[in-house]
């Protein structure tokens, strides 16, 4: 089984998700405007990234954002109620703007590869037990002035994070993980540093510096093994349980399949026929 961080952070959010999602291969008909918008930012803070570590000049970064999002929402996508293209078209070009002076404040570097290239949408993957496998798509690693290497991921949210979150996140622990299998391909020791730098959704987008800590401990690493390796014997044996949590913490609101899971309501869903006979069985 190839396993991903957002695959595992699914399990630990709720299993029933998970046997939506991967096992059933169910998907909502409609893309969320909030994933769309995410990948046209991260694709222009890429494009942006890459043109200045080779020493090449973008005239204008507005413009890179404003061709992403043209691909993205050239499909039908869902908006909230306080959201529409226009909104987000202007929401993200500023935002881009704004990334070129954010970047130079933080005094870090993108790392170059042995092969010479950028250090960016890096692709790893470790063998983590006997048939298992995590696999990961790292936006980048950096370095800072004093030559420490640093796993840091672009996040374009609603809200910003605090410490404690890039603390205990388990998508840079995973991250440490890859890093560190690969050390020596990378010509490095290890992970020295990991963090978050956040693209602040708001009329006027913030870019908040970048929120950086020290690299897990070795215990930290191997809990988060032991959690994969939770996800698997769950995921083999059927236990897809159902987790609401608390009325003040339930992830229910933000799940794509929420009707399906409460009024078996299908109607927002794409379900291929493989997934419609195991519904018929669940029900």
């Amino acid at each position: 089984m190839i396993l991903s961080p957002s695959r595992v952070q699914k399990g630990q959010t709720c299993m029933k998700q998970v046997w939506y999602h991967y096992k059933l291969g169910i998907r909502p008909k409609v893309t969320s405007a909030n994933l769309a918008f995410g990948k046209a930012v991260d694709d222009t803070v890429m494009d942006y990234l890459k043109a200045v570590t080779l020493g090449n000049r973008i005239s204008s970064i507005e413009d890179v954002f404003l061709r992403h999002w043209k691909k993205q929402s050239s499909i039908s996508l869902e908006y909230s109620s306080t959201q529409s293209e226009k909104k987000m078209r202007e929401m993200g070009a500023a935002m881009a703007g704004k990334f070129p002076a954010a970047w130079e404040e933080s005094e870090l570097m993108v790392f170059i590869m042995p092969d010479g290239s950028p250090a960016l949408q890096v692709e790893l993957a470790v063998q983590i037990a006997p048939r298992v496998s995590l696999r990961g798509y790292l936006d980048l690693i950096a370095m800072d002035q004093l030559g420490r290497v640093i796993i840091l991921d672009i996040k374009t949210t609603g809200v910003a994070y605090d410490d404690l979150y890039v603390r205990q996140s388990d998508q840079l622990t995973a991250y440490q993980l890859l890093i560190d299998s690969h050390a020596s391909t990378l010509g490095i020791e290890q992970a020295d540093q990991v963090g978050f730098m956040c693209l602040h959704k708001k009329k006027d987008p913030v870019i908040h510096s970048p929120q950086i800590v020290d690299r897990r401990p070795s215990d930290r690493v191997s809990e988060y093994i032991q959690t994969c390796q939770w996800f698997v014997n769950d995921y083999n044996n059927g236990r897809f349980n159902r987790s609401p949590l608390g009325a003040f913490n339930s992830p229910c609101s933000m799940c794509d399949f929420n009707r399906l899971c409460s009024e078996g309501c299908t109607e927002d869903l794409d379900i291929p026929d493989r997934a419609k006979v195991a519904l018929q069985l669940a029900a």
